[in-house]
């Protein structure tokens, strides 16, 4: 039998509520099927089975309860023939009811994160939802009984089921989308078609009080895992700046044969870059573990994002190295919105080799991040500025980008940061090959 037991999502993660299953007894399971719903101090995560079985057993409810890492949470019982990995010691009951006070209780009409989750999955607008719940709190069924509507037009439409997970992240109707497939069903290629002739809707009113205590704790969550990083890290920095004129021009004309939704933002350039310098100083990528390095083998490229309700989290872009410029803008905007409305998974939160924060948009010139452990180093970038240049000793006027390195010095120095930071930049004066 296969222990399911709440993973590790981050290393400033200790504990999480598990909102919901979304697998049952006798279900069959496959590696990477998300079948649970998490929420930490940070997001709400959709958690991923790494075996390949039949659901045998779903040990706890969802409720409000603070779990440790570690606790079960399901029994699965393994195919005919399939070798179960390893299952991590179960904490006791004592050990799983955590001390830690629960979440105050959402204000008067203001759904909790899991709720607006859910409605922005179903198309629902909450500002025009009744609540049910205690003090006119708005439910997941309330929500629900909302969707049951749309969810009843979209069924009758024949569509394939990329096509509806398309229409419903772009916000197109499938009651309106000319068909291509056989036998009227509409197509992914449809719904694609049909988000390029229709406005973008506008982005779901943010509320502008939160929950009670929602943001306070995640900053608290950030607070620890920067002050532990701070105390046991000895970080150094490195500061270079990067002529991005050729980059840009280049961008500029690739962007000019391309349609709007189609167009890669600078930001994709420097991921890019990023990931293609870590195969030069593959010391820079990886995590400190037991008193040690381990180096990764994958690039899987942190990402900071900004929530609307303030805070931060840093998923990772998997293969990073491997994806070309247009995956990389796909899987930077799809990791943003997903970020932001509550759909993050399990493993893009628990294995970033290295992280990367790009405050230009904020109007910063220059980051100086801490490091995210147990990674061992991070990369910044500013804002894109003009700032004269020597070029073949004339001066010129360029588009310039400060990127920073902060890196742990018990793995790498100065020295190693150095050549990470020169490859970089000899990759943007290089655009066409990324």
């Amino acid at each position: 039998m296969i222990d399911f037991v709440l993973p590790s999502l981050g290393a400033d993660m200790d504990v999480a509520k598990l909102n919901c299953w979304l697998v049952k007894p006798g279900d069959t399971v496959h590696k990477g099927q998300i079948i649970a719903e998490v929420e930490t101090d940070k997001a709400v995560l959709e958690v991923e089975c790494w075996d390949e079985g039949v659901v045998e057993e779903l040990v706890l409810a969802p409720g409000p309860t603070r779990l440790p890492v570690g606790t079960l949470l399901a029994r699965i019982r393994p195919l005919e023939g399939a070798q179960p990995r390893p299952s991590p010691r179960v904490p006791t009951v004592e050990e799983a009811v955590t001390a830690q006070p629960t979440r105050p209780a959402p204000r008067h009409g203001v759904p909790s994160p899991p709720v607006r989750h859910l409605a922005h999955q179903l198309g629902v607008d909450t500002a025009r939802v009744a609540g049910s719940g205690p003090a006119g709190e708005i439910t997941r069924e309330d929500v629900r009984r909302a969707a049951e509507p749309v969810i009843g037009r979209e069924q009758r439409v024949k569509a394939s089921p990329l096509a509806r997970r398309l229409a419903r992240e772009t916000g197109v109707d499938l009651g309106i989308v000319p068909a291509s497939g056989l036998a009227g069903l509409v197509t992914a290629k449809d719904v694609r078609a049909m988000e390029q002739v229709t406005p973008a809707p506008p982005d779901l009113p943010v509320e502008t009080t939160e929950p009670e205590g929602r943001s306070e704790t995640m900053r608290r969550a950030i607070a620890r895992s920067m002050a532990h990083s701070k105390r046991e890290i000895p970080h150094y920095y490195l500061a270079n700046h990067i002529d991005l004129d050729r980059a840009l021009r280049w961008l500029t004309a690739q962007n000019e044969e391309r349609p709007i939704s189609g167009r890669i933002l600078p930001a994709a350039l420097l991921l890019k870059a990023t990931a293609l310098a870590l195969r030069g100083t593959p010391d820079l990528n990886g995590h400190w573990v037991d008193d040690g390095f381990r180096p990764s083998d994958a690039v899987h490229l942190g990402v900071a994002i900004s929530l609307r309700e303030g805070g931060l989290v840093a998923p990772a872009i998997h293969d990073a190295d491997r994806l070309s410029l247009e995956e990389m803008m796909a899987s930077l905007r799809d990791l943003v919105n997903r970020a932001r409305s509550w759909r993050l998974r399990s493993s893009e939160m628990s294995d970033p080799t290295i992280t990367v924060t790009n405050l230009g948009e904020r109007g910063v010139e220059t980051a100086f991040p801490v490091i995210i452990p147990p990674q061992v180093a991070i990369v910044g970038f500013g804002r894109v500025v003009d700032m004269p240049v020597a070029i073949d000793g004339q001066p010129a006027v360029h588009p310039v980008v400060h990127a920073t390195l902060a890196g742990d010095h018990r793995v790498t120095d100065g020295h190693r940061g150095g050549l990470f930071l020169d490859a970089l930049d000899r990759l943007l004066q290089e655009p066409e090959a990324l």
